[in-house]
Order: C-alpha cells, then sequence, then structure tokens
C-alpha cells in the first residue's frame, strides 16, 4: 500500500468511518448521513475521492464498497483499534514494555481499545494494591492471575477467596513459587485442598503482572527498561478485553506445571 492510500484513508477521519460503515453492506445516502451524522456538504466530498481511488462504487444513490475497499477495509478495524489503544494514553504505552506481552495477544492488542488506567495510589498507600482492583476483585465470582512479583497480601487473600467458594487459579514464576512454599507454605497447603482453586508455575521469566475476572481485566506492564511500575494498571471491563485476558492466561497456562501439593 503506497503513501498516498493510507492518508486518503487515514488523514481523514470521514473517509475512515465511512469504508467502516460500509463494510457492513451498500448504504444509501441518507442511512450514511444517518449513521455518520453528517450533512450532504461534508460527506459528499469524501465519497467523491474514494470513489476515485477505487474504493467505492456508487449505484443511484446506494455506495457499497469496491473489491479494492473491501480488501482493504477488512483489515482497518483492526489497525483503527489498535491506533486507539495506544492513542488513548500515548505516553503511558510509549514508555512501557508492550513487547512484555505473548506475540499472539500483542497482535490482538486491539481488542484493548475500550481500556482505562488505575488512578495512581497516595504516598499513604504507595506499595497497596489499587482501590479499583481491590474492589472489583471483592466482587468477582471467577479469578484467574499471574503474578511476576510477589505481594506478602496475596496469599492470605486468595486463600480467603477460595474458601469463599471463589473459583481461583493463580500462575507464578519459579522464584515466587520458591518464596511461597518458603514463607507461607501453610496458606499454600490450605489453598490447594479446595476444588475451586488451582496453582501453576511457569518456569521462564514474566515481565508482565495480571488479574482476569468475570468482570474485569488488570494488566500490569513493566516500563521500558523492565522496572516494575506500582503505580498504574491497565483496567478493562469490556467483555472483548475479558477475553482476551482470559486468552493471555491460557496461553501461559498450556506451558506450565501444575502444582497439586507441596
Amino acid at each position: 500500500m503506497n503513501s498516498p492510500l493510507l492518508e486518503l484513508i487515514f488523514l481523514s477521519e470521514k473517509r475512515k468511518d465511512l469504508l467502516l460503515f460500509l463494510k457492513d453492506g451498500p448504504k444509501s445516502i441518507s442511512e450514511i448521513k444517518e449513521n455518520l451524522n453528517v450533512g450532504l456538504v461534508a460527506i459528499l466530498p469524501q465519497l467523491k475521492k474514494l470513489r476515485e481511488n477505487s474504493l467505492i462504487s456508487k449505484t443511484g444513490d446506494v455506495y457499497s464498497l469496491a473489491p479494492l475497499g473491501i480488501a482493504i477495509a477488512g483489515r482497518m478495524k483492526q489497525m483503527t483499534d489498535v491506533l486507539n489503544v495506544f492513542g488513548s494514553k500515548y505516553e503511558y504505552w510509549a514508555n512501557h514494555s508492550v513487547e512484555s506481552i505473548p506475540d499472539p495477544l500483542r497482535e490482538r492488542i486491539g481488542e484493548l481499545a475500550s481500556c482505562t488506567f488505575s488512578e495512581p495510589p497516595d504516598r499513604t498507600r504507595l506499595f497497596e494494591p489499587h482501590r479499583e482492583f481491590v474492589e472489583n476483585l471483592m466482587k468477582s465470582k471467577k479469578i484467574s492471575g499471574i503474578a511476576s512479583v510477589f505481594h506478602p497480601l496475596y496469599p492470605s487473600l486468595f486463600l480467603t477467596f477460595a474458601k469463599n467458594g471463589v473459583d481461583v487459579s493463580l500462575l507464578v514464576t519459579r522464584p515466587i513459587y520458591k518464596r511461597i512454599k518458603e514463607e507461607y507454605r501453610a496458606e499454600m497447603n490450605e489453598f490447594l485442598k479446595f476444588e475451586n482453586a488451582s496453582f501453576y508455575v511457569y518456569d521462564k521469566k514474566i515481565e508482565i503482572a495480571y488479574v482476569v475476572t468475570d468482570r474485569f481485566l488488570s494488566l500490569t506492564l513493566p516500563f521500558s527498561d523492565g522496572t516494575y511500575d506500582h503505580k498504574e494498571d491497565v483496567l478493562c471491563f469490556d467483555p472483548q478485553a475479558i477475553q482476551w485476558g482470559e486468552d493471555l492466561f491460557a496461553y501461559y497456562k498450556k506451558i506450565s506445571d501444575k502444582i497439586t501439593e507441596i
């Protein structure tokens, strides 16, 4: 794809929206005006440019994607979602290690387009779990989490969830598992007795930390230099993002060892 064509599509919100709208099928000019909330004066020049570049065709007052437009629009939503993710808070994504997300999930990062960010904790609670995280965790009925760093509150916290009947699946790195065995053996043994609790150990390095539940996804990325970011998390409540989080857990679970007893 040459540069003029990229500019034609992405340097105009109206043209981009037109192609995505026509992706669902032919539309009349009145449908275009109503759904895109535009007037004729604003939209007709954009339709003309797209027709001149063989991206759309016109029959009567009905517009539809031309073959070239079909090929491009099929990939546009994925690209638009990615741009929406990074554009919503560009400074965060530019300063954090996006490459720490496994390739299959990084390719789908556009599914996090509706995500927000946690509020940084104040100085009196600097190293405690974020308020939004704990509040939503307490309302969840299913919890899956990956820990690349250790927090001393977590063993008792997730044991309490298991006791309360919540489905809990935890996955940690080998160094964290070693510390749990040494310092929290009693809690770990009790946790493993519950049928609704499962525990996995991954032998290689994991840089991200995250939790996905039936309610939300909380993702912590390290800074670009590898430093752990304890102040700000990515928060998602959209079903598509939650599914992304479940697939991320499944990715690591498949290549981890299940622990049934210590």
